[in-house]
């Protein structure tokens, strides 16, 4: 925690840094997905959408789809991942912009293992404090801590980063991490500024 202070701070009072935009937060992204949860291998997709509405504040909402099939075993694992929410940008300059959000999310489990089949729906909210930092004209780096809560002490802390280089003016891909205290997750994709 912090070395995330560290570069919150470092890329608000680093003014020499140039000229991404890490002040653009209407986007929309998308991106193939892969990591471990809970030591099963998955992979999938995500979608994620973000709006400045007004001056500051924000509308959020995401969409994951991850899967695991392993037929040598009998078993599927796959699950549905959705949140929606609002945002505030507590902060930004010419190099670096400091954002929070809270949103409602939802959890959607379905599995089979042989013969048996299970479900587990579950709904909580989801809290998000990171900073978008520029690191050259065309590529900014971010970093996120996010805090999910279920209810009944069910809840975690993951650590976002991510990459983001911009090849046309409206288009970008990335290359994104997340890890909390069991999963890891990768992911490469494409963002779409309007």
């Amino acid at each position: 925690m912090k070395n995330i202070k560290m570069l919150l701070v470092a890329g608000l009072v680093m003014p020499g840094l140039a000229l991404a935009d890490a002040s653009d937060y209407s986007y929309i992204e998308g991106a193939y997905l892969q990591g471990e949860i809970s030591e099963v291998e998955v992979d999938g997709f995500g979608v994620e959408a973000s709006l400045e509405f007004i001056d500051r504040f924000l509308a959020v909402a995401s969409f994951t789809d991850l899967d695991q099939d392993d037929d040598g075993i009998g078993a599927d694992l796959e699950g549905d991942i959705t949140s929606v929410g609002l945002g505030f940008i507590f902060g930004r300059n010419e190099t670096a912009s400091v954002y929070g959000t809270v949103s409602h999310i939802e959890y959607d489990v379905r599995g089979r293992l042989g013969a048996f089949v299970f479900g587990d729906d579950s709904e909580g909210a989801q809290f998000e404090l990171g900073a978008r930092m520029n690191l050259s004209p065309e590529a900014e780096l971010y970093v996120a801590a996010k805090h999910t809560d279920l209810g009944e002490d069910d809840g975690d802390t993951a650590l976002d980063a991510g990459l983001v280089y911009q090849f046309l003016p409206a288009l970008s891909g990335m290359l994104t991490y997340s890890r909390n205290d069991d999963d890891d997750i990768m992911g490469l994709g494409l963002r779409l500024n309007f």
